[in-house]
Order: C-alpha cells, then sequence, then structure tokens
C-alpha cells in the first residue's frame, strides 16, 4: 500500500458518496474531542489512495448547516494528514446568466451566519488575513479540470470567481433577503463559512466546486431542487469531475505552499493553554511553520 506524506481531503455530500474513488470503502470515525457546542466531536469518513472524504452533514449521524460540526470536520482531516481540502457545496444562483447544473469556483465570499469561525483563541492568536479567500492554486485546478476538451461533465456553464453569500440556515431566503443579496454575490449557500476560515486557520489549502442547484427565489427541496441534486450526482458529472481534480491535485499535495494569508498573522502564547490536544499540535505545528518557534520535546 502507498504511504502518502500528505493527503487530500473531499468535504461535501451529493455527488461524492457515488464516487468510484470509494467505492466500498469502509467507514471510520475519528474523535476530535472538539464540539464547540455542535455535534459530538466524532467525525465518520471514508479513505482511499491517499484521499479522505468527510459528509459535510455527517454520514448516520445528520446536521443541519445551522449546526453541522464544521471545526470537527476540519481538524480530523488535518489530523488525518490532509493539507489539501476541496469542498463541494450545493448553491443557488442570485444572476439569470448563472443557470442551473452549472459550476461557479467562487474566489469571494460574505459571512451572513455569525457562527464562530474562531478556532484558537487562547494559546496562539491567528489573525488570518482572507484576501484571497481561497486557495488560488486550488482554484486554477478546478477551473483547468472543468476546461478540458476531452471530457464533458455537462455543466451549464463554468463561472471562474464570484462571490458566495453565506446565510445561516437551515431556511432559504425571503424575496426581500434575494434582492438585496444579490447587489453584493453572485450564489447564495449555507456551509461554505465558517469552514473556508477554519481551514485558513488550520494551515490547510481550501477550495470550492459550488453547484447552482436552484433560482434563490424557487428553491424548494420538495419540487426540484432534490431532482437537480440526482441529476449532478450522476457517475460522469460531478463524481468524474471531483476523480479528475483529485487527481490533478495530488502533485500539490506533495509539497504545499504555506499561506500567505498567515504570514505574519499569528502571535505565539503558552499552548498548554490550548484544552483539546490536536488543537494544541496544531497550533505548536503552526508555530514552527509560520514563527520559527522550534516545538519542545517532552
Amino acid at each position: 500500500m502507498i504511504e502518502y506524506a500528505s493527503k487530500i481531503v473531499l468535504i461535501g455530500g451529493s455527488g461524492i458518496t457515488d464516487s468510484p474513488l470509494f467505492h466500498d470503502t469502509e467507514w471510520k470515525v475519528f474523535e476530535t474531542g472538539y464540539s464547540n457546542g455542535l455535534g459530538d466531536g466524532v467525525v465518520e469518513y471514508q479513505e482511499s489512495n491517499g484521499v479522505i472524504f468527510i459528509p459535510r452533514h455527517g454520514h448516520e449521524k445528520r446536521y443541519g448547516p445551522s449546526c453541522t460540526q464544521y471545526g470537527a470536520n476540519l481538524i480530523a482531516a488535518r489530523k488525518l494528514g490532509a493539507r489539501i481540502v476541496i469542498a463541494t457545496s450545493a448553491v443557488g444562483s442570485l444572476r439569470d446568466d448563472i443557470e442551473v447544473e452549472s459550476l461557479v469556483i467562487p474566489d469571494d465570499y460574505k459571512d451572513e451566519t455569525e457562527r464562530n469561525d474562531n478556532l484558537f483563541g487562547v494559546g496562539i492568536v491567528v489573525h488570518a488575513n482572507p484576501i484571497p479567500a481561497f486557495s488560488e492554486k486550488l482554484r486554477e485546478i478546478l477551473y483547468n479540470c472543468a476546461n478540458e476538451g476531452n471530457v464533458g461533465y455537462k455543466f451549464n456553464g463554468i463561472h471562474f470567481g464570484g462571490t458566495c453569500v453565506v446565510i445561516p440556515g437551515d431556511r432559504f431566503g425571503t424575496k426581500a433577503e434575494g434582492r438585496v443579496r444579490a447587489q453584493y454575490a453572485e450564489t447564495v449557500g449555507m456551509t461554505i463559512c465558517p469552514s473556508a476560515s477554519m481551514a485558513m486557520q488550520l494551515g490547510m489549502h481550501y477550495a470550492v466546486a459550488a453547484f447552482p442547484v436552484d433560482k434563490n427565489l424557487d428553491a424548494s427541496h420538495e419540487h426540484g431542487t432534490l431532482e437537480v441534486m440526482g441529476r449532478l450526482s450522476a457517475i460522469e458529472r460531478v463524481p468524474a469531475y471531483i476523480a479528475n481534480v483529485v487527481e490533478r491535485a495530488r502533485e500539490f499535495t506533495e509539497n504545499p505552499d504555506v499561506l500567505p494569508q498567515l504570514m505574519g498573522n499569528i502571535i505565539p502564547g503558552d499552548t498548554s493553554r490550548i484544552k483539546n490536544i490536536f488543537l494544541r499540535e496544531i497550533a505548536e505545528e503552526l508555530l514552527e511553520v509560520y514563527c520559527q518557534i522550534k516545538r519542545t520535546k517532552k
């Protein structure tokens, strides 16, 4: 069996669970001990050939967008060896020219969730600077794979860039909210935040492939939305696309760059104050990489 020095984690739902990447792969659990009031910190995952799959909302335990274990999912991925995060997200389109069943690779987000995205706060202070908001290298990989001439994923358009406004969930937006949000965003979703910020704090490269499954004003899981998600989950569409992205990202995993968003933005402290053992270990790694502070031998 090949040992991978650095792994890729896929975080998402529809379209990945049916992927041949994880066919007949056993489910495992990682107990992070981190909940922050959301869930019990137990993360269900699959792993195959250096790729980890974590269903964002749980496998057997199900969490809605408003109470998903965003932090625990990423801590588990980080401790399992992942430094690269490829996320998928179902979103609503706020623009006439962004059709349902297209692919959007956002370059920015507006967080309206009011979810706590701070993983540390004691021990070290991470003033992550989300400009850019996502990993540019991963975004390029997502875009290039979608545009390969010999591969047809039948997306109704490919959009490189744009802002996703992230709302609390679990309800959809009102008409009035949609009109306001359309003034500053192209898509609307529920899960990019706090994931993008937390991944950055953990020193992980993160980018998202967003798939519009409805227009913002006609969102309805009971009607067309679930049918759209079902079509996107066809093996030759999102699963095939993500499998191609994974293969193209493998070279990047061998030597991922340090995050410019963290350079000069970590204030050292007493890591023993961090109660969660996994976060404490990650904090010590961050101090070594970004502040050249060697870990003390225990």
